[in-house]
C-alpha cells in the first residue's frame, strides 16, 4: 500500500455485499414483471435509479411494481423478491476493515436504496459479529445524498465532508465508471474486477 493513503473509501455491492443480478431478474419475472431493462451490471435504471437517488419511497416502488405485475402483490413479496440481489456479507471483510480502521480513517460510498440497506444491516449482519459503525468512520449512501456515481458532485460532497486529502485517499470500487469519476477529483482508485481482490492490497498488513 502506497504509505501516503491516510483515508480508505469502500464501495458496498460488488465490494463488501455480495451480488446475484440474475437472481433478482428471475425473482421479478416469478412475479410478472421484467426488470432487465433497469438492472445493470454496475448502475441501475429508471425506477430502480429512483430508488437509489432517493426520488421514489418505497410504498411508491411497492406500488409501481403491483402495477406492472396487473395484480395484487403484498409489500413483503416484492420486498423478498428485490432483496433476492443481496446474498451475503463475507465476515471476513469486515473483519479486513475493522482491523484497517486502526491504521487508516475508513468511509463506504454507495449506490444504494432504503430496501436493500435495511435488509443489509438488520439480516445480513446479523450473520456476523459486526455492526457497520465498527468498520466505519462514517457511511455515505445514494438514496440519503440523492445523488449516485459516477456524478462527480457525490465525490465532492463527500471529500468537503470528511475534510480528507483526494492524493491520500484510496477508492475502491467494481465500476470502472465510478473509478474513473474519482481520479477525476484527485483520488487514488482501486477497479476491483473479482470477489476480495482488494483484499489482495492489504495483505502485508493483516
Amino acid at each position: 500500500m502506497n504509505s501516503r493513503i491516510k483515508n480508505i473509501i469502500f464501495d458496498f455491492g460488488g465490494i463488501i455485499v455480495d451480488l446475484d443480478k440474475q437472481a433478482v431478474i428471475h425473482a421479478f419475472e416469478a412475479l410478472g414483471v421484467d426488470v432487465r431493462p433497469y438492472v445493470g451490471d454496475y448502475v441501475q435504471r429508471g425506477v430502480f435509479s429512483a430508488m437509489e437517488t432517493g426520488e421514489m419511497s418505497s410504498e411508491e416502488f411497492f406500488d409501481y411494481v403491483r402495477q406492472q405485475a396487473g395484480g395484487f402483490l403484498s409489500d413483503d413479496v416484492i420486498r423478498q423478491a428485490w432483496n433476492r440481489m443481496l446474498t451475503g456479507i463475507p465476515s471476513r471483510r469486515l473483519r479486513l476493515i475493522r482491523q484497517l480502521r486502526e491504521d487508516y480513517h475508513t468511509y463506504m460510498l454507495s449506490n444504494t436504496n432504503a430496501l436493500h440497506w435495511t435488509y443489509s444491516c438488520d439480516t445480513l449482519l446479523k450473520q456476523s459479529a459486526f455492526c457497520m459503525e465498527d468498520c466505519f468512520d462514517r457511511i455515505f449512501l445514494s438514496f440519503q445524498m440523492r445523488l449516485m456515481k459516477p456524478d462527480l458532485r457525490i465525490f465532492r460532497r463527500v471529500l468537503a465532508e470528511t475534510c480528507v486529502q483526494p492524493s491520500a485517499t484510496l477508492f475502491i470500487d467494481d465500476s470502472l465508471d465510478n473509478c474513473r469519476a474519482a481520479e477525476q477529483v484527485g483520488m487514488c482508485a482501486f477497479h476491483s474486477r473479482t470477489a476480495d481482490d482488494w483484499m489482495a492490497l492489504f495483505e502485508k498488513e493483516e
